[in-house]
């Protein structure tokens, strides 16, 4: 972090302590998350929230997104699912900001239940991961277009014309 980068809830000594990758790992505050809204230019979105306090925490630190992640349950390995932890965020931030979903994603249902759920868009690390691994972009293509076959797929066969028409009565 620049040194002349203004920090006004923290010293010098501060500064060092927000580096993601330093020995010493302070947890960001919600502070620390208004400090960045109040000098980013770009929209801002949190990703790692499970919880509806969170959630609450993060629009009226300024959010303009929500991602709904454990990060692939790397760190924490009894993290809820994301699918799980999804609904109550949703109906918590109620339509005020978007809420993404992160993790879980391999065929179009799983996005038809996150979007019934209340996301409004859903992330697909490992299978753009993967299809990259194998076949490069072509792969990544490939993939996406897998996925939004099978979503239009599932679309169809549960009557719903539109992404709008999905709600949690479509949920089996």
């Amino acid at each position: 972090m620049s040194a002349d980068l203004p920090t006004p809830h923290l010293d010098a000594e501060g500064r060092s302590r927000l580096s993601v990758v330093s020995g010493k790992r302070e947890p960001i505050t919600w502070r620390d998350v208004e400090w960045t809204r109040s000098i980013a230019r770009r929209p801002l979105l949190l990703k790692g929230i499970l919880d509806a306090d969170d959630a609450e925490n993060a629009v009226s630190a300024g959010a303009d997104g929500i991602i709904v992640s454990n990060h692939g349950a790397r760190n924490l390995d009894s993290v809820p699912a994301t699918i799980d932890a999804l609904p109550e965020i949703a109906q918590r931030v109620a339509a005020r900001v978007p809420v993404l979903l992160d993790g879980g994603i391999r065929r179009g249902t799983d996005v038809v239940k996150a979007l019934a759920l209340g996301a409004k868009a859903v992330l697909i690390g490992r299978p753009y991961a993967y299809a990259l691994a194998a076949a490069g972009a072509d792969g990544v293509a490939r993939a996406v277009a897998i996925l939004r076959e099978e979503l239009e797929t599932a679309m169809a066969l549960l009557g719903r014309a539109s992404i709008d028409a999905l709600d949690r009565s479509v949920l089996w």
